[in-house]
């Protein structure tokens, strides 16, 4: 409660009586007059600045404002005044530690290039469904409209840009893309929710910003067993400074970065692990093991804190050539103690940071020379776009190729089940497709029980748990008893 010595010129309205008076502080160096309002049914008072110095301007300004409080409270809404920018940051900023670092930046940039500009200066009780679909005309229109071309000549000059040119403008955003930023959108609405400043739920859909046929599969991209021996033998001459990349004056430090990008490369194939995970690991994270064959095998142990999912995990690397591959690039590396980064980049102080090896990759595959293709192996035949996680994908679809158990592959990838399934299903091999669908149609129920708790087991064990797939194996289970 504030004292008596708090105000100063205090004068209540003719209109409203003591529920309405304005006020000067004592506590500031300003002559700004501030109202005070109880509005009924409202625990405590609304106190806002008036704006001005005027008594007589200062009590019309509280006078209106006290009626606009009155219908905003009979109608439900929140008598808060928060922008959406300022309530979406606070928020992020205070749920920080629950998300990676990579994850935490892509919320705050993705928010501040597309979201800002349509919710930024919004009130966030005054938030509408009609307004939040909104965003999806605004973001389609984002690169296409008469402001198109000054933002393309400011993401040029970005600081801290992947590249210098445009050539990463998605000028028609994925589906994938646009869904993406409907989960971000929709989490800043429960958060809005959840804190009263909504009255009702609100969600947003990227499927009404794209009509079905233009959507596509929205899947990443990979490459074909040929694609990615001529890549590899590329990979191999780039880093080697051989053939068609060889260089007079390519120096120390150029030789050392095309290694590092070689080394990237092969380790996120051979580990399927996200680039967020493989940007921060560490030399402590990576053991050799042996398979059941007595084979040397690369293991990842994957820390919670740079996982996607916050759940850690080993990743097992599916051919030992990595292994040679990392040992010689470690002999090249400055920093190859357990706690430093394996991929790095030094910057101008001195420092040791993550390396973003995106445009480099981009870069390399325009360059490898792909039967007649324009830009190589950039992009399929179909058109689509290679990125570094193209080579999570290969990795999924060359394990499921290989026979590989879903629910150990769902576990070294650190995903689900479903999301294998659903992404990768297609690249399963007919046999080993037609096995999963007719392995258990001739077995008796015993046998039909032991292999459901087989499925639930390696569910539980490899921390991906199917709902769908869970219960039809309990069905299963129950059905034999």
């Amino acid at each position: 409660m504030a004292s008596k010595n708090y105000y100063k010129n205090r004068k209540e309205s003719e209109l409203y009586g003591e529920r309405l008076l304005i006020y000067q502080r004592t506590d500031l160096d300003s002559d700004n007059y501030f109202f005070r309002a109880k509005i009924s049914g409202v625990k405590g008072y609304v106190r806002r600045s008036c704006k001005t110095n005027n008594a007589v301007r200062a009590m019309v300004y509280a006078e209106d404002s006290y009626l606009d409080l009155q219908s905003r409270h009979k109608g439900g809404m929140s008598l808060t005044k928060l922008t959406v920018d300022k309530f979406y940051l606070d928020w992020l900023e205070s749920n920080k530690n629950r998300f990676t670092k990579s994850r935490y930046q892509w919320k705050k940039s993705v928010w501040n290039r597309y979201m800002s500009g349509y919710f930024g200066s919004k009130q966030v009780s005054e938030l509408t469904k009609s307004f939040c679909d909104g965003y999806w005309e605004y973001r389609l229109n984002f690169w296409k409209n008469a402001d198109a071309e000054k933002r393309i000549e400011l993401n040029d000059k970005r600081i801290g840009a992947k590249t210098k040119s445009s050539h990463n403008v998605a000028v028609n955003p994925a589906f994938a893309t646009l869904r993406g930023e409907a989960s971000l959108i929709n989490e800043f609405l429960q958060a809005a929710m959840d804190r009263n400043h909504l009255t009702r739920m609100i969600k947003v859909s990227a499927q009404t910003a794209m009509a079905k046929s233009e959507r596509g599969d929205s899947f990443r991209d990979t490459f074909t067993e040929h694609e990615w021996k001529v890549l590899t033998s590329n990979l191999y001459n780039y880093a080697h400074n051989r053939g068609k990349f060889k260089g007079e004056r390519v120096h120390k430090l150029h030789l050392f970065q095309r290694m590092m990008l070689r080394a990237f490369v092969l380790f996120a194939s051979s580990t399927g692990m996200r680039v967020g995970e493989i940007k921060q690991a560490r030399w402590g994270d990576l053991r050799l093991d042996k398979d059941s064959d007595g084979n040397r095998v690369l293991v990842v142990g994957v820390r919670a804190e740079t996982s996607k999912v916050r759940r850690g995990r080993s990743a097992v690397a599916f051919s030992d050539h990595i292994i040679a591959v990392m040992d010689e690039y470690k002999a090249l590396s400055q920093y190859t103690g357990d706690d430093d980064l394996i991929f790095y980049s030094v910057k101008t102080d001195g420092s040791v940071g993550g390396v973003d090896m995106s445009a480099n990759f981009k870069s390399f595959l325009r360059s490898c020379d792909y039967r007649d293709r324009k830009e190589g192996l950039r992009f399929s035949k179909d058109g689509k776009a290679r990125t570094l996680y193209s080579l999570r994908h290969f990795y999924a679809v060359s394990r499921l190729k290989k026979g590989v158990d879903v629910y150990r592959l769902a576990t070294s990838m650190g995903t689900g089940v479903t999301q294998i399934k659903n992404h990768y299903g297609s690249s399963i091999s007919g046999e080993a497709f037609i096995d999963e669908l007719t392995k258990n149609s001739t077995k008796t129920g015993e046998e039909a029980k032991s292999v459901a708790v087989r499925k639930l087991i390696d569910m539980v064990q490899s921390g991906v748990l199917d709902e769908e797939v869970a219960l039809e194996q309990l069905k299963r289970v129950s059905a034999t008893r």
